[in-house]
């Protein structure tokens, strides 16, 4: 026993180290920018220089909260934010690895996962840019564990563990704010003691509501306005039923968007966004389902900056293309061994991945905002690929 636990260390360690080697090495050759970084940046400074939150409500609080701490100890360095997110990058390696292994009872399956989770493009990429995608998709791992840990226990001090975590993988991305309704349903259409898991999901939901709760206060005290996390749903629901723009962001030509919320606030803006959408919806119903199914696609089967980053690089965006693909028929296959073997330790990570598919398909889908979710899909395609050696093996 002690041995296993030994090597078992020993794995995690050489993860990390050369999950963070690769990451760092990016960091340091490719130090990528995006137009939201500026809001990032400037609202991190506002927090640093002792001003407090700026009045920007299109963006969520915790990640410029993380980079105004990093700054604050610091210095203002992208730099060290980077290396700081490389960090994280490598730990959420490890969190695959942990993943993998409850859902498979299996350390190859864990660590096939892990190996993909290593040198996936996307999530090395990710590091370096100054976005939210590498904190929201850490906290959403530890949640995701946590629930694991929780569904499995049925212990109070779990679900509450885990309903903190998601809580501030809500306040970095508010994409997650509907999740506890979801994983209720789940729980009730799927598992038995049934009011057990009710009360064990109230507490989960009451916790995730109390960690946002204190900055629903203060918005609510300033903007005189319920705005649970931040605006910009109404926004993301227009662009993802606005047909001229086939439901995605129109970055070349925003005049539309300028048009229509002309003189308005920003919290005005985002109801007129939200009416606009709902009214695109209503008069075209199906034709806004076939543009759902278009956003699926886009979500799944696109690759972050394609479009802008690896825009030319024919050569790159095969390669990445290519990998990605492989890794969704594993993922797939491991999905598939998951319900043949009733495997209900893929129930969390499972539901996961359908919440920000189905959210994202009826709002606004790229191929970024998957990103967070990958770790669960890595660990899923672990399995996966275990089972091909496995039968070949066997043949």
């Amino acid at each position: 026993m002690r041995r296993l636990v030994v090597n078992k260390r020993k794995i995690l360690i050489f993860i990390f180290l050369s999950a963070f080697l690769i990451r760092f090495v990016f960091i340091i050759l490719f130090p990528l920018s995006a137009p939201d970084s500026l809001d990032y940046d400037k609202m991190a400074l506002h927090i640093a220089n002792g001003l407090g939150f700026s009045a920007n409500l299109n963006r969520a609080p915790l990640y410029p909260t993380f980079l105004a701490t990093i700054y604050f100890i610091f210095g203002h360095s992208f730099l060290v934010v980077r290396i700081i997110q490389a960090i994280l990058g490598a730990i959420i390696c490890i969190f695959v690895y942990f993943i993998g292994e409850e859902i498979f009872k299996n350390r190859r399956a864990a660590a096939l996962g892990t190996g993909a989770a290593v040198i996936y493009p996307s999530l090395i990429a990710s590091n370096s840019y100054i976005l939210t995608e590498t904190l929201a998709t850490f906290l959403l791992t530890i949640a995701v564990i946590l629930l694991m840990k929780a569904l499995k226990g049925k212990k109070k001090q779990d679900w509450v563990a885990g309903g903190i975590f998601l809580g501030l993988s809500t306040l970095c991305r508010p994409v997650t704010l509907l999740f506890p309704l979801f994983l209720l349903l789940g729980l009730l259409l799927f598992f038995r003691k049934r009011l057990e898991n009710f009360i064990f999901v109230l507490i989960f939901s009451l916790t995730v509501a109390g960690t946002i709760l204190p900055w629903t206060i203060r918005n609510y005290l300033v903007f005189k306005e319920f705005i649970p996390v931040a605006t910009g749903g109404g926004f993301n629901l227009w662009v993802g039923s606005y047909f001229p723009w086939d439901g995605d962001y129109n970055w070349r030509d925003l005049s539309d968007k300028e048009n229509l919320v002309k003189g308005l606030s920003q919290i005005d803006a985002d109801k007129k966004f939200f009416r606009e959408g709902i009214k695109n919806i209503k008069n075209n119903p199906g034709a806004y389902s076939l543009l759902c199914l278009k956003k699926l696609g886009r979500f799944w089967l696109q690759i972050p900056g394609g479009k802008r980053v690896l825009e030319g690089k024919n050569l790159q965006k095969a390669f990445i293309f290519t990998f990605h693909y492989i890794l969704l028929f594993f993922f797939l296959l491991g999905l598939y061994l998951c319900l043949k073997e009733k495997r209900k330790e893929v129930f969390i990570s499972l539901l996961m991945i359908f919440y920000f598919t189905f959210i994202h398909s009826l709002l606004f889908a790229i191929p970024r905002y998957r990103i967070p979710i990958m770790p669960l899909v890595l660990a899923i395609a672990g399995g996966g690929l275990n089972g091909i050696i496995n039968w070949r093996r066997n043949r």
